[in-house]
């Protein structure tokens, strides 16, 4: 077998790293073919959630290389060393074995933080979201409990690689298990599943469900389909958790669901919870820290557009318009090599919008004798899901056109 050329040994490792950091694949295809393009070849990618195919063609050459990673998504910190290798290699005098040398040693790095600042983060990025899910003291109380053990699992599952794939379901468990035992033992206002929505948040594919509405939106129906299966996937992972839970504990699934509380705080804290939950963000996923402004920007941006776009003309709008906004601002900004690349300033903004979150909801609410609200939910996540797909196109689009 021969062996690969330079061309084709970098971008399979580019793409690797890509696929592993981030699973949105159309900023990828534009990388790798101005990259085989400088460098006198030509190269096509096609992008699933957790692999990919790349074929290169240099001259009578062709080369197809299929590469399968893990998601890395936590590592934040290497997709931005990644995006600076990028911008090198598109220079057609760059050496690439020195640049796949550089790839290799991203995929090494250490964490930015160490495992107990991971943990924090995931903690304050719980209880930031969770005035969002119920603005009660109730609310943030169980986040910062359940916020605590989803970061010691998370830690744990870290250290060893093979458990780190049963993190969501060990955490959808425990989280399930705590709090249905102080529903028993204490009086406990609303609903147990919005108690566990918000550590369990730090696990919703929403980024991946949102990309894989944009691939299918784009018309690449089975790269999106496969991110969509995938999704899914991970979302019945959190829902069988929560249910074991339930068996666990004795606790009727009829128990689980019901309406948020009344609010308790006023609205300029969910504004703050967005930016201690975008604090959070930055040590959970291993951003770097000088970029916290920039990511939190972004959090406003969609929270922002999509509160004033829902109350206009309602959420589906609303939504539709935050995704097409954030997406703008967010190239806008990457556009400079110094600032965070659209991937990690699009994360936090597809936190914010929710998607996955309605998926669990609906599930929870299916089992527990809310089948009404339960399909509701599931086909306000597509909906939701599409708006968001179709705001990324506009957004993308009008960037792409504007900056002709």
């Amino acid at each position: 077998m021969s062996k690969e050329t330079p061309v084709t040994e970098f971008l399979a490792l580019v793409t690797g790293e890509w696929v592993a950091y981030g699973s949105e694949g159309v900023s990828l295809r534009d990388a790798v073919h101005e990259i085989a393009r400088a460098h006198g070849a030509r190269a096509e990618v096609e992008v699933q959630a957790d692999s990919a195919v790349l074929t290169v063609y240099e001259g009578h050459r062709v080369e197809t290389v299929v590469v399968v990673t893990s998601q890395q998504v936590t590592r934040l910190d290497r997709f931005t060393d990644l995006r600076a290798v990028i911008a090198r290699a598109k220079d057609p005098d760059a050496d690439l074995d020195e640049l796949s040398r550089d790839v290799v040693a991203i995929a090494k790095s250490p964490p930015l933080y160490p495992e107990w600042l991971k943990a924090l983060g995931i903690v304050l990025f719980t209880i930031g979201f969770s005035v969002n899910v119920q603005a009660t003291w109730q609310e943030v109380g169980f986040a910062a409990l359940t916020g605590a053990i989803v970061g010691l699992i998370v830690v744990a599952g870290d250290r060893i690689r093979r458990v780190s794939l049963l993190t969501p379901f060990v955490a959808a468990v425990a989280v399930s298990v705590v709090v249905l035992l102080f529903f028993e033992h204490y009086e406990i206002d609303g609903g147990p599943i919005l108690l566990m929505i918000p550590a369990l948040f730090f696990f919703i594919p929403g980024d991946i469900l949102s990309a894989s509405m944009f691939e299918m939106a784009a018309g690449r129906i089975t790269s999106g389909g496969v991110q969509f299966v995938y999704s899914i996937f991970v979302l019945l992972l959190l829902y069988l958790g929560v249910v074991i839970g339930a068996a666990l504990t004795g606790t009727s699934t009829s128990l689980l669901f019901a309406q948020a509380l009344p609010a308790e705080f006023p609205d300029v804290v969910l504004w703050f919870g967005w930016v201690l939950f975008a604090f959070g963000f930055m040590l959970a996923f291993s951003a770097p820290m000088k970029q916290y402004g920039w990511v939190l920007l972004i959090t406003l941006v969609a929270f922002g557009v999509q509160q004033l776009g829902t109350i206009v003309f309602g959420e589906v709008v609303g939504t539709y318009l935050a995704s097409a906004a954030m997406v703008i601002v967010a190239v806008l900004i990457s556009r400079n090599p110094a600032r965070p690349p659209v991937v990690v300033l699009a994360l936090s903004g597809f936190f914010v919008l929710t998607v996955g979150a309605l998926g669990l909801e609906g599930f929870i609410a299916l089992i527990s004798g809310n089948p009404v609200e339960g399909f509701t939910d599931l086909f306000k996540m597509l909906t939701i899901g599409m708006a968001i797909a179709l705001g990324l196109l506009t957004g993308s689009v009008l960037v792409h056109r504007t900056t002709q």
